[in-house]
This record gives C-alpha cells, sequence and structure tokens, in this order.
C-alpha cells in the first residue's frame, strides 16, 4: 500500500494480480509477506498497524546506513502493480486464497502477525493451518514465522508457539524491538 524510502511511508501502491513478466525483467527484490491475525477488529488493526511500523522501520534502517534500496509496503486492492522496489512488504489481509498462494511462493519469508490475546493466538493457528500446506508446496515451510504484538492479558510467547505450530520470530513491544526486528529483516 505505500512505499517507505528512508522518509517513512510515502506513496501508495497496490498489487493484483502478481504481473510474474514484469516480474521477471524487475531488478532483484526480497519480498517478505505479512498476514496480519486478530480476534476482533481492534485486534486485527494492532498488527496491521505492526505491518506498517514495521515496514517504515525497515526504511529508515536503509536510509540511516546510505542503503539506496526502499521499502514498498503493498496490499491487494485490484488495481495491477509492478514491483519496482527492492525490499517488498505484502499485507496478504486483503489477498483472495489464489493471490495469497502465489504471494508465499514469492516470498522471501512468511510472517502471522497476531496480538497476544487467545482470540487472535486461535486466528494465527488457523491462518498458520492454511498458510503451511501452500509454504510446503514451494519447499518453503521452514520461512514462516510468528510475530507478536503484545496486550494485556495475552499468553507468552511459548504458549503461542505451542498453539500456533510457529516459531516466535520477533515481539512488537516498543518502537526500539520493531526497529531492532527491521534491522535484522533488512541484513538478512
Amino acid at each position: 500500500m505505500q512505499a517507505a524510502s528512508g522518509e517513512g511511508v510515502s506513496t501508495l501502491q497496490s498489487i493484483f494480480p502478481i504481473d510474474q513478466a514484469v516480474r521477471a525483467e524487475a531488478p532483484p527484490a526480497a519480498i517478505y509477506s505479512f498476514v496480519p491475525a486478530g480476534g476482533a477488529a481492534g485486534d486485527r488493526n494492532q498488527s496491521l498497524e505492526a505491518v506498517r511500523q514495521l515496514s517504515e522501520a525497515m526504511g529508515d534502517y536503509l536510509a540511516a546506513e546510505g542503503d539506496v534500496r526502499s521499502v514498498l509496503l503493498a496490499g491487494f486492492s485490484g488495481t495491477s502493480m509492478v514491483l519496482r522496489s527492492w525490499i517488498t512488504c505484502l499485507d496478504l489481509s486483503g489477498a483472495n486464497p489464489r493471490e495469497a498462494r502465489e504471494a508465499l511462493g514469492i516470498s522471501e519469508a512468511v510472517f502471522v502477525v497476531s496480538a497476544t490475546d487467545p482470540a487472535s493466538i486461535e486466528d494465527a493457528r488457523a491462518q498458520a493451518a492454511w498458510m503451511l500446506p501452500a509454504l510446503r508446496s514451494h519447499r518453503k515451510e521452514n520461512a514462516c514465522g510468528l510475530l507478536l504484538v503484545p496486550v494485556s492479558g495475552g499468553v507468552t510467547s511459548d504458549t503461542a508457539e505451542k498453539r500456533t505450530g510457529l516459531p516466535v520470530c520477533g515481539v512488537l513491544r516498543t518502537p526500539q524491538h520493531i526497529a531492532e526486528l527491521a534491522r535484522r529483516i533488512v541484513e538478512d
């Protein structure tokens, strides 16, 4: 949806369908997919906000390091888009099943982003249940993890891992945690 180029998120972008011919001619790009989970609308909004903050932090880190790559936060809204960014963060919340499976196949890694309340963790488990077979078909089942947004009364990281079957790759408590995770993703 939004592109970040060192100064935060700046322009809106959307993707549908992924144009494989254009993708083949585009410069090499790292693509990370995010699947926001949440038991209630407010919890899903927390997950969506965490994805936005993470993509902004990735752009900020690149700018601070003098890296010329940019970050694109893209969603699925029914219009075509050229993948012209070096690092693309795909928000799969609006993707239909075919689009989501296709995006998983081209992603470097996939993250389920979830608040830690029990209903959101259950939704994260459901998201993982449809994603893991798709990732296995692309031999990428180990490229999937869980990002947690802690909430009052939420479950622990260990409980979240056990319930979802996904390893916790990050807990997004503060802007510093988000910035550290962004740095790790960008440097990977």
